[in-house]
């Protein structure tokens, strides 16, 4: 039986998550194919000048970000968080696909190299009870991708406690439960200029803001946000 199981766990690795195909040897170690990955590619539309979400008028700010105040200056997404990037990031969150971190920090380095180069990248915690159980955190291996292969600056200044998931909670209750979980490292004492924040789905822009309240807090001056999605 575990031979069987190992069997069909290579059969799952060399296909492409969205298509199935067969993948090529330059494509294996991203889990998705050329053609697929091409089409998830999101073109340069008009978008709001906080959250980054497309937007349809001549407006600069969407509607729900117009009364609000935030602590960062502005959100840049990969994707929109809808059919494809929606099962991917379902697939590398929680079915194990691991290699998939490699797609993203490809796309988020061309991203951060490009419009972010004084910044220094600052993942967003995770819940230290996803990374006993699985061993890994999503966040996490992506900035360690982005430190080792792209040679990125990144720094993990913020932690978090706490074991409920933000999914799972309203706007209000979201704010109110990062403010009790999540902290700067009190080791670390000289905070950089300007940041990027990088998380996976930007949803209700809580969790990005309350994050970097915490690093305007400490010091910081200029905090970005990037994104995987958008919701």
């Amino acid at each position: 039986m575990g031979k069987l199981n190992h069997f069909f766990n290579l059969l799952i690795i060399n296909r492409c998550v969205i298509c199935g195909n067969i993948l090529t040897e330059q494509t294996q170690s991203y889990a998705v194919c050329s053609e697929c990955e091409l089409k998830q590619i999101r073109k340069n539309k008009h978008s709001c000048s906080v959250c980054g979400y497309p937007l349809i008028s001549e407006a600069v700010k969407c509607i729900r970000c117009r009364d609000i105040d935030v602590n960062y200056i502005s959100n840049r997404s990969l994707f929109l968080y809808s059919g494809d990037i929606q099962e991917l990031l379902y697939q590398y969150k929680f079915k194990n696909r691991k290699n998939l971190s490699f797609y993203f920090a490809k796309y988020l380095s061309e991203i951060i190299s490009l419009y972010y180069p004084e910044s220094i990248i600052v993942p967003v915690p995770g819940r230290k009870i996803v990374k006993k159980n699985k061993g890994w955190e999503h966040i996490d291996l992506i900035a360690n991708i982005l430190k080792i292969k792209y040679k990125l600056p990144v720094q993990k200044i913020l932690i978090r406690k706490g074991k409920k998931a933000q999914k799972t909670l309203s706007r209000e209750e979201r704010a109110e439960n990062l403010q009790k979980n999540v902290r700067k490292k009190k080791k670390i004492k000289n905070l950089p200029k300007n940041v990027v924040l990088i998380d996976d789905v930007f949803t209700t822009g809580t969790t990005i803001n309350e994050c970097a309240g915490i690093l305007k807090k400490a010091g910081v001056e200029k905090i970005f946000s990037l994104t995987i999605a958008i919701d």
